[in-house]
């Protein structure tokens, strides 16, 4: 009997207590693992997700602003152009879509070594901007002045809208017409329409600014890290304004098709059909057009009719791969090459830096269709 008890009694030995420690650390820290991989896999997809939503919504602003892009705006010789348009009227003549490539030295070409720009007229207004009297008033048929509500001048004159600087404004998007003076309720303009309708009171009056589509790669332009898509708004009046308006936008490229850009094809008239450049009687990717220099007389923007968009999106922060250590993961994809971009060739390209963010292309053509043809 007592030496039962004495057995009953005894504890665990050394040998089974290290034992049991052993299995615990080793369920502990496959548990840790797991926890950790699971975090970062998690945090991974949601900057990938991010990603691609920043892509998208820089996409739609950009797409949105091109479909706009002149707003009806009439070309010459139809209609004198001229006028204030501020980043969109290089010397002096305004365009509906004003493209520049990024090339920082002559080595680069043919191809680009940094993201392209892009400047597009585009209608700006807000719900006050109304006619307050019908045009033309009745017994006439033609005018030449539109009347709108008793603020909406003096918010036009804040936004650009200056005195002998041609700008433009449209009613209900129909008729695009020039800026002569402005006072009280008054907007005078350049030419005397004839109009086989009337536009009612509370039709909306559109002012017309540049707006220019550009990359942000610093925190003193995004406001953040960056990179960062930024909108600035220029009427060349009023003093300009740019904001950050989607982060993480890392690249944006522009291929422009034409009708009547090439004198070499249909001798340089405009004829509704695009630019054939490689003479294969199909459009193909032959005949897009970049690293141009898009200006009146050479390569005139007034011809472009089709825009091919492209958006990259980077994430916001490096992965830090997916095991315990705090360490930067590298992915195995190599550097992008967006339309004529390589982006290899930036100044100060680090591929170890480089591959550590994910990112996402987004491409998309656009028919500028309110370009006045």
């Amino acid at each position: 009997m007592p030496n039962q008890l004495q057995n009953c009694d005894r504890g665990i030995t050394l040998v089974e207590l290290m034992i049991a420690l052993a299995v615990t650390s080793i369920i502990v820290t496959a548990g840790f693992t797991v926890l950790t991989t699971t975090d970062k896999s998690t945090k991974a997809n949601e900057q990938a997700a991010g990603t691609q939503q920043n892509a998208r919504l820089a996409m739609e602003l950009i797409a949105r602003d091109v479909k706009l892009a002149g707003f009806r705006m009439p070309l010459s010789p139809n209609l004198p152009v001229g006028g204030t348009a501020g980043n969109c009227a290089p010397g002096g003549t305004s365009s509906a879509i004003k493209p520049v490539d990024k090339v920082s030295a002559a080595s680069a070409l043919p191809n680009d070594d940094g993201p392209d720009t892009i400047s597009l007229i585009v209608p700006r207004t807000n719900p006050s901007w109304t006619l307050s009297q019908v045009v033309p008033v009745a017994p006439a048929t033609s005018f030449n002045a539109i009347t709108l509500n008793a603020t909406a001048v003096t918010e036009m004159q804040a936004e650009g809208m200056v005195n002998s600087t041609n700008a433009y404004v449209s009613i209900g998007g129909v008729v695009t017409e020039q800026v002569t003076t402005s006072s009280g309720s008054t907007i005078n303009l350049t030419n005397t329409f004839n109009m086989p309708v009337t536009f009612p009171v509370g039709t909306q009056v559109y002012l017309l600014q540049c707006i220019t589509y550009s990359i942000g790669s610093n925190a003193a332009a995004c406001g953040t890290a960056g990179p960062c898509l930024l909108r600035t708004v220029d009427t060349g009046t009023a003093p300009t304004t740019t904001t950050n308006i989607v982060d993480g936008v890392e690249d944006i490229q522009f291929a422009l098709a034409c009708d009547g850009c090439n004198t070499a094809i249909k001798t340089g008239v405009p004829d509704g059909v695009i630019d054939d450049w490689n003479a294969n009687n199909t459009f193909d990717a032959g005949d897009w057009q970049t690293n141009r220099v898009w200006a009146p007389l050479t390569f005139d923007p007034a011809t472009i009719r089709l825009v091919q968009v492209n958006v990259v999106a980077r994430q916001a922060s490096g992965d830090q791969g997916l095991g315990e250590a705090q360490k930067a993961g590298v992915l195995t994809a190599g550097p992008l090459t967006i339309s004529d971009h390589l982006h290899s060739a930036d100044p100060g390209y680090v591929g170890s830096t480089y591959q550590q963010f994910r990112r996402r292309q987004l491409t998309r053509t656009v028919d500028a269709r309110n370009v006045e043809q």
